[in-house]
């Protein structure tokens, strides 16, 4: 049986007794949502599972701030794991053929062909260390997505020059130039020609310091008749007379993330490509007073983040509305994600979410941003919004009421800041029971709970048998069916 099985489904109905664990050694895909170290060890105790497939989303982590994995997994075919924690192996998984990580270690690598002696495709986020690159050995591996940050260009070659088994790579880096020679499409294709089965080759460059401001002349070496053969599409471009250039292919990779500014760029002409911004499902745009002549079209944005890094001049709601209008359809934006402090003009919320861009239901913003929005009647339910995360700050007890009045009826999901003090559990106890569809809670802290507050927790949740939770010292979690 094919399933996909959050975290805190699996929990409520192992506690309620409706599954056994011989049912659960079936499963042969598991999407677990945020579990907790002792939580996921204990799904399989003794037996070995039948799982091909395993995704585990923000786990929590040990107090050595790492990740330790499941060991029963013989079966496991493709392991993803979604966390900014680094991951520790300890056991070997024979059949694990595809492997999607963030956060790992140069040093971890060392392991790999140890612990997974069959893989064929990874996907990994890397931090730099000083270790011997030679001593990583990934004899099986065809597919490789080295996504990376301030590393050593210098390393990630002579790490990428020891795979000469890959069919196709994917590359991304940040780097600082000052101390390299121009890293350019001579010096990649030069890299490229050491591995001899290459079919794929994308990247997604940053360089910054660079010792050149000759836009031209780095697109040319991207865009000379050993890319073109390959039909490799690779675009630079660059704020004008700037040293810093953004080098990267098109189309990109399916839900591609995407940070850019509004700034108008010198770039190298985009080649005859289909859609080459189709794959790009987040987007994260840095509104600036620099309009471009021409904007860019990103046809399939789902998540926006809006930031404005200048907050000298506030730019108006219209302008705006009319750049987005012009780089994406708002109607297939579903979640929202707003700035702290947020230097935008109130009415850009209220138009997105009440005119333009209806079909939001997820919106991250800060706490008191949005109360005021609310106090002062700027927004007006009932809106669209399923999923709330409040940042910043606490939501105060004195607003609870106002704030619990306009979105009691329409609220799924809230991650919310609220004080540590002897009204919490009343506080929990009053949201339960007036969020009429509200499916989980989760309540951040900025201090451990007491002893006593904990006890007048437990007791107040041990009175609500519809009602699943997780205690943590800084971090409560309840879901209610």
């Amino acid at each position: 049986m094919e399933s996909i099985i959050r975290m805190l489904i699996i929990i409520e109905i192992v506690e309620d007794h409706q599954i056994s664990f011989d049912q659960l050694i079936h499963l042969k895909t598991l999407h677990l949502i945020q579990p907790a170290l002792d939580e996921y060890h204990i799904l399989f105790p003794t037996k070995s599972t039948q799982l091909t497939q395993l995704i585990v989303e923000n786990p929590e982590c040990d107090d050595n701030g790492r990740i330790i994995l499941i060991d029963e997994m013989d079966e496991l075919i493709q392991l993803t794991i979604q966390s900014e924690y680094f991951i520790q192996f300890r056991s070997q998984y024979n059949r694990v053929e595809k492997l999607i990580l963030k956060q790992l270690n140069f040093l971890d690598l060392i392991g790999f062909s140890t612990f997974f002696p069959n893989l064929h495709y990874l996907d990994i986020t890397l931090t730099s260390t000083d270790i011997d690159l030679t001593q990583i050995h990934l004899p099986l591996l065809t597919i490789l997505k080295l996504r990376s940050s301030n590393v050593p260009h210098d390393s990630c070659e002579d790490f990428l020059a020891n795979l000469l088994q890959l069919r196709e790579l994917y590359y991304s880096n940040e780097i600082d130039c000052r101390y390299l020679s121009i890293i350019d499409g001579y010096r990649c294709q030069t890299l490229i020609e050491r591995l001899p089965l290459l079919e794929l080759f994308e990247l997604d460059l940053y360089l910054y310091n660079t010792h050149s401001t000759d836009i031209c002349e780095i697109t040319a070496s991207f865009q000379n008749s050993f890319y073109l053969s390959k039909n490799w599409n690779i675009v630079c471009e660059s704020r004008p007379n700037s040293n810093n250039f953004h080098i990267y292919s098109i189309p990109f990779e399916p839900c591609f993330e995407l940070d850019i500014a509004t700034d108008n760029l010198v770039s190298s002409p985009v080649l005859p490509i289909d859609d080459p911004y189709g794959n790009v499902r987040n987007l994260k745009l840095n509104m600036t007073s620099n309009w471009p002549l021409v904007t860019r079209f990103f046809p399939n944005i789902t998540s926006l983040e809006l930031s404005q890094l200048n907050h000298s001049r506030m730019i108006p709601t219209v302008s705006v509305i009319s750049y987005l209008n012009k780089s994406m359809f708002l109607s297939k934006i579903h979640k929202l994600i707003l700035p702290s402090p947020c230097h935008f003009d109130d009415t850009l919320l209220c138009y997105l979410l009440q005119q333009s861009a209806p079909n939001i239901i997820n919106l991250d913003i800060s706490c008191h941003y949005l109360l005021r929005l609310i106090k002062e009647k700027k927004l007006q339910p009932p809106l669209p919004i399923r999923m709330l995360t409040l940042r910043d700050d606490y939501l105060p007890l004195k607003d609870q009421n106002i704030f619990m009045e306009f979105f009691k009826s329409s609220l799924q999901c809230l991650t919310v800041y609220l004080q540590n003090n002897q009204s919490l559990s009343e506080a929990i106890r009053i949201f339960l029971d007036e969020f009429q569809i509200l499916f989980s809670i989760d309540i951040l802290l900025y201090d451990p709970v007491s002893m006593l507050i904990h006890v007048q927790l437990c007791q107040m949740l041990q009175q609500r048998p519809e009602v699943s939770a997780e205690l943590r010292p800084m971090n409560i979690r309840i879901w209610q069916k």
